[in-house]
């Protein structure tokens, strides 16, 4: 009897280091073996800042995740990756044979994904950046648009819309460095805010049309899903700690004590709590114990809470899309304070809902939460492409050498590349 697949995946947050282990069932399903979750000291905004921090925090993390199984089964992981250095474009490549019409075949559309990957590096900053997803969106026949999968249609002329992701070369390789040298070899990369939206969304949102918004401790990642695939996807350097830090400020008291407070008694809209209600703030070296109003406690968290919803805005209007069916997924730890989704909801005027994980059979309730998302997400993720054949591992060289994408023979002439922005 065949063994069943294991996958693992790390996501290396601004706040904590998470590591999950699972085995891919006969049905599909994902069966979760093992989690490690331990603190962040080296990340600042999705960016590593301390590289023998983040070493540490990764061999605790694996270590705790392997408690739970007893034995190390890793063969290798997907790793999340964050920063405001990820950009998805929006990008078109197409291939023309002639007179004679051909049938489209799997290495056709392997040749078109390859060549947006040449163009891309082709360009002047290829050197500073990588590309870390090619994602189809959808193909044109012989100016016939919306056609999802070509494969065995007759045609002259193909040309493939795809959302691409690319990312800083830095940073990204100071990712697999880091977990290179805690002994994890990687799989693959993906991009958090891929990987979230990957983890709350259903299939009927994707097709309608919806976004997906990360709040962590550190950024705010943006997803937007049109027709089933990706159409728009950035990463915003603001995140739920500068609300903690505006609460320590506003109330002087230690950042761990206000980011409690945040959590116990944190509320987006002050005008929606009771005017009567007190909270009793605990004496600190500084100050004795105090009382005061809970709505003027949160009066800071609602004033960076709109501009975090301005940036948001902002990020949606550079989408170009004039309506998301599907509304707003909130996801991401910052996503849980109260009164956020209501503000959301009311600012943007459209649905919003909390989104946890959806479809993980077995999964304990420690891990039905919005902060575990996106590395949730990403096993589903290595799940759906471990068949592609037109991406690489990681290579051990983080230098220059690992790209995605790989080049193949390709049977149709390229036609002239283009590639715009979804801004």
């Amino acid at each position: 009897m065949a063994r069943e697949p294991i996958y693992a995946v790390i996501d290396i947050g601004t706040s904590k280091i998470v590591s999950i282990v699972a085995r891919l069932g006969a049905e599909g399903e994902l069966k979760p073996l093992g989690m490690g979750s331990v603190p962040s000291l080296g990340v600042q905004q999705g960016i590593i800042d301390d590289f023998s921090e983040v070493t540490d925090g990764v061999r605790s993390c694996l270590d705790e995740c392997l408690r739970y199984m007893g034995r190390n089964p890793l063969g290798s992981v997907h790793a999340v990756v964050n920063g405001e250095h990820l950009v998805g474009t929006n990008s078109s490549e197409g291939l023309r044979n002639g007179a004679e019409p051909v049938t489209v075949t799997e290495q056709h559309l392997r040749s078109l994904i390859s060549g947006a990957a040449g163009s891309l590096q082709e360009q002047a900053d290829s050197a500073s950046q990588q590309t870390l997803h090619i994602i189809p969106m959808r193909y044109r026949l012989d100016g016939v648009d919306g056609v999802r999968n070509p494969t065995g249609l007759h045609t002259n002329e193909l040309q493939l819309e795809a959302h691409v992701v690319r990312g800083a070369s830095i940073p990204l390789g100071n990712t697999v460095r880091a977990l290179q040298s805690s002994k994890v070899p990687i799989e693959g990369l993906v991009s958090h805010p891929l990987a979230s939206a990957e983890g709350v969304l259903t299939a009927d949102e994707r097709e309608m049309g919806v976004a997906c918004i990360d709040i962590g401790a550190g950024t705010t990642k943006v997803a937007v899903y049109r027709g089933g695939t990706p159409y728009f996807s950035s990463v915003v350097a603001m995140g739920s700690n500068q609300l903690t830090r505006d609460l320590a400020v506003s109330l002087r008291v230690p950042y761990q004590m206000a980011e409690e407070l945040k959590i116990e008694y944190g509320h987006a809209i002050p005008d929606d709590l009771d005017p009567n209600e007190d909270v009793v703030l605990p004496a600190t070296q500084m100050q004795s114990r105090r009382t005061m109003q809970r709505k003027e406690l949160c009066q800071p968290l609602y004033l960076r809470s709109i501009q975090m919803l301005k940036l948001i805005h902002e990020e949606l209007c550079r989408a170009e899309l004039t309506e998301l069916p599907g509304g707003i997924v909130l996801t991401g730890g910052g996503a849980k304070m109260r009164g956020f989704g209501e503000m959301t909801s009311r600012g943007l005027r459209t649905q919003v809902r909390l989104g946890s994980p959806l479809w993980y059979a077995g999964l304990p309730e420690s891990l039905r939460q919005p902060e575990y998302a996106a590395a949730l997400g990403t096993l589903q993720w290595a799940v759906k492409h471990r068949h592609l054949t037109d991406r690489g591992r990681v290579k051990e060289d983080t230098g220059k050498g690992w790209s995605p994408a790989s080049l193949f023979r390709r049977p149709f002439a390229r036609s002239g590349a283009r590639e715009e922005t979804a801004e």
